[in-house]
């Protein structure tokens, strides 16, 4: 009896020191600074610092297109940068003015932490008001990837005109649970430690963060995009999102992995998104 009060003792502080530990990587990763500059793929460029909606500074890069005024902003995934997202600017640089910038406590912005999309959402309408205050763009089109995508898809505002996600998440609470999804059964417990540090520390609650329910509510057109055998955000959740909201348009891009739909197909990728971004900004 008073070993298997051990093991049991054992198991549950062994949850609790590698959760904890888990949990603080999660929302302090390694940051990432990619060395490849707009300039490097022979983009001229502005570098700007601008403040979220809730006062952090945060880096961006406008590349502009004196040909239109429509903006695509261009949002990175999780943990990387802006620069890692620049062979989707450049093809959309031909078309569009392009913004990209770093979230919070990515890349060279500031910020003590991530909240993996929660707060996110006013480093989004940090962007979209230096826009439109500092630039006067206000025809805007958001392009997300994974972590990006999810941010455009719960950020509301009047200048938002179309929005393209690649690889979203549908659910927070799901990627917690697919994070531990090799330890089995411990899974949950491991989950739901993971929730409990979120209120705990960060006073938020990651079922509260739910990218399927905003999408209900948009009236802008969407398009969704994801990578059929994604390893890290599940093909699922993009058939969730398409269900909550069966006007967007949707494609799964066939045998490829997270990050790889646009590698995968890169002439019936770059024709889709500058499509529909022209389609659909007036």
């Amino acid at each position: 009896m008073q070993l298997v009060f051990k093991i049991l003792l054992f198991i549950i502080l062994f949850l609790i020191i590698f959760s904890l530990l888990a949990f603080y990587m999660s929302i302090r990763p390694i940051k990432i600074i990619t060395r490849l500059e707009p300039s490097d793929l022979g983009l001229e460029h502005e570098e700007v610092y601008f403040k979220s909606k809730d006062g952090i500074k945060l880096s961006g890069w406008l590349i502009p297109n004196n040909k239109t005024r429509t903006t695509i902003i261009v949002m990175h995934g999780y943990p990387a940068d802006k620069a890692n997202l620049l062979g989707i600017a450049e093809f959309l640089a031909k078309d569009f003015n392009v913004f990209l910038f770093d979230f919070r406590s990515f890349g060279k912005s500031e910020g003590r932490y991530t909240t993996v999309g929660y707060l996110e959402k006013n480093d989004l309408l940090g962007a979209i008001e230096y826009l439109e205050k500092e630039k006067n763009l206000t025809k805007i089109g958001l392009y997300g990837f994974s972590l990006g995508g999810a941010v455009a898809l719960m950020t509301s505002h009047k200048n938002v005109k179309a929005i393209v996600t690649d690889s979203a998440y549908a659910k927070l609470s799901h990627m917690a649970e697919h994070m531990y999804s090799p330890f089995l059964i411990l899974k949950y417990p491991l989950a739901y430690l993971a929730k409990l540090y979120g209120l705990v520390f960060l006073r938020i609650d990651i079922n509260d963060v739910n990218p399927v329910e905003d999408i209900k509510n948009i009236k802008a057109p969407i398009l969704i995009i994801h990578a059929q055998k994604d390893s890290q955000i599940p093909v699922g959740e993009a058939y969730l999102l398409h269900e909550a909201n069966q006007k967007a348009e949707f494609w799964i891009v066939k045998n490829a992995d997270h990050g790889m739909s646009h590698a995968v197909n890169p002439e019936e990728y770059e024709r889709k998104v500058v499509e529909f971004f022209r389609e659909n900004i007036k």
